[in-house]
């Protein structure tokens, strides 16, 4: 019975009925195999050299897989730790077109895209979409890794409509190059707003306040040039950053964003409500934002370090991703799970994997895959006992304060 229950609260992807599927689109079956789509076809015949390339190089480099509906790519599916899963791609985007090929947005213009870049070592390019859950139009660029190393990832808080603003992506990634210096310094000021809101949280009591004063003019004139009116608004309030942040933000304030609503400033507040200041995905942004500012940072603040095995020292960072990630795979099965179960099977996932040992294992489940645990029956045995005794840990014990405290950091 527990493994059933067990595999209930781990389940990712919705089975749906070969009559319902040959009623839907071929985006909407993409969408209903769940998380990560289809199984993709890499044997399928594209009559294109360039297009089989692609197809190759999209899967094996990128991890991203694209069919087609009426003359327009999709994506079909997606390894889950690839990199476009780890940078912003959804099963069931709609693509408008490449940097690469313009606005040629066919199944061949799109993979002859990713023939293009083959044979460079640091493969990237930008794929223009209309995203699968809003509709709404967005951009996100996909960085392969260089042979032997790992594709940058995107916290999964910054991976929505975040991802069109390349300033953001330049800081998250620590890259400056991958944008231009004025987005940069436009993006590292809102995130700088939302960290503002958390200060106490997130700089600590050595915060430095830095006031913030913006006169506004406005000038009516009539059809010859006369100025018939103007009017002067003034707008101020107060940064809050942390030391190191200090000097740039002080050198940079003309360029402080006072418009009220932001899709940056809303993603880092979204960030911080899922992960806390300490969370991997938060720790990334301030080192990005450190980088672009070109100052250093204490050790700390650097992304968690690993011990022995490949395993973080805490479960904060896998907690913080598992989270929003199984809380959508359950909506999009149809369950409603309350936000303290959700987060119990994260921890107790993190607990269990951690007791296995296995680097594999735990990283998948981080991202809410099963398909590692899946095809290792020899894993189930040790990891459904570990996880039972965390789920039914009794009052009182070890791990029932962890899980409660962090139902409480949880706010939940």
């Amino acid at each position: 019975m527990k493994f059933i229950v067990f595999l209930l609260a781990l389940s990712t992807f919705c089975c749906t009925s070969l009559s319902a599927q040959a009623q839907e689109t071929r985006i909407d079956a993409a969408k209903s195999a769940g998380l990560y789509g289809l199984a993709p076809d890499l044997t399928r015949d594209l009559g294109n050299p360039l297009s089989q390339t692609g197809q190759q190089v999209a899967w094996e480099r990128f991890g991203i897989f694209f069919d087609e509906q009426k003359h327009t790519a999709f994506v079909a599916a997606l390894d889950p730790q690839g990199a476009a899963a780890q940078q912003g791609a959804k099963v069931g985007d709609v693509l408008r077109g490449t940097d690469i090929m313009g606005a040629n947005k066919t199944l061949n213009g799109v993979l002859q895209a990713f023939a293009a870049v083959a044979d460079r070592e640091a493969a990237a390019l930008l794929l223009y979409v209309l995203d699968a859950d809003s509709g709404w139009q967005r951009e996100y660029r996909l960085t392969a890794a260089a042979p032997g190393e790992q594709a940058a990832a995107v916290p999964p808080a910054l991976r929505g409509a975040a991802t069109s603003h390349k300033g953001l992506m330049a800081i998250v990634r620590g890259d400056p190059s991958l944008s231009d210096p004025r987005d940069i310094t436009h993006d590292a000021m809102l995130a700088l707003q939302a960290i503002s809101r958390h200060v106490k949280a997130c700089a600590g009591s050595d915060a430095v306040a830095i006031p913030v004063q913006i006169a506004n003019t406005t000038t009516t004139r009539d059809g010859f040039g006369t100025i018939k009116s103007s009017e002067t608004t003034q707008y101020g309030e107060v940064l809050r950053v942390r030391p190191e942040f200090a000097s740039w933000a002080r050198a940079n304030i003309h360029a402080y964003p006072p418009q009220p609503i932001s899709t940056v400033r809303s993603a880092v507040l979204e960030l911080i409500s899922q992960q806390g200041c300490d969370g991997a995905g938060f720790k990334q942004l301030e080192v990005g934002l450190a980088k672009v500012m070109n100052v250093a940072l204490p050790e700390s603040t650097a992304v968690q370090s690993k011990v022995d095995g490949g395993l973080p020292e805490d479960a904060s960072a896998f907690v913080a991703e598992c989270y929003p990630l199984q809380r959508s795979a359950m909506a999009a099965k149809g369950l409603n799970v309350g936000e303290r179960a959700l987060a119990l099977i994260c921890f107790c996932q993190e607990h269990a994997a951690r007791a296995s040992g296995d680097a594999q294992l735990y990283s998948s489940l981080q991202i809410v895959d099963r398909s590692y645990y899946d095809g290792n029956p020899q894993l189930h045995d040790s990891f459904n006992e570990s996880f039972d005794q965390c789920s039914r840990a009794p009052d009182g014990s070890d791990l029932r304060q962890r899980i409660e405290a962090l139902w409480r950091q949880m706010n939940i």
